[in-house]
């Protein structure tokens, strides 16, 4: 399939999945090349992408993906791949208690401004 057919099922722009490529992300398993050098993509990328879009979404950089990658081949030790989970899971947390934190400044200022006799802000 050409790339704009994956951009549209994948719902994501064609630069973007170019970007991908360039970043190395698209593993060569997705892309072959035509007798006119044009790439034509596997029925198996849009799941990728998908995934890729996903945990983008969630707080995974590029680079985080690339690794995941990378450790989906074997290239990268069961102990290595544990510790990556880790570290993002620590990450979670602290942007779960700085959000709470966050939320909680921004209920007391609301209610400070409610609660006052002034309404001026």
């Amino acid at each position: 399939m050409k790339i704009n057919e994956v951009a549209k099922k994948a719902g994501l722009s064609i630069s973007t999945i170019r970007f991908y490529e360039k970043q190395d992300l698209i593993p060569e398993k997705y892309v072959s090349r035509d007798s006119n050098n044009y790439r034509n993509y596997s029925e198996d990328i849009i799941e990728y992408l998908l995934m890729i879009k996903t945990v983008h979404s969630v707080g995974f950089s590029l680079g985080e993906i690339r690794e995941i990658q990378k450790s989906n081949s074997d290239l990268i030790s069961i102990d290595t791949k544990i510790e990556l989970l880790h570290r993002k899971i620590e990450e979670v947390k602290i942007q779960k208690e700085n959000l709470d934190k966050t939320e909680a400044i921004l209920e007391k200022m609301l209610k400070n401004k409610l609660n006052s006799k002034n309404h001026t802000y």
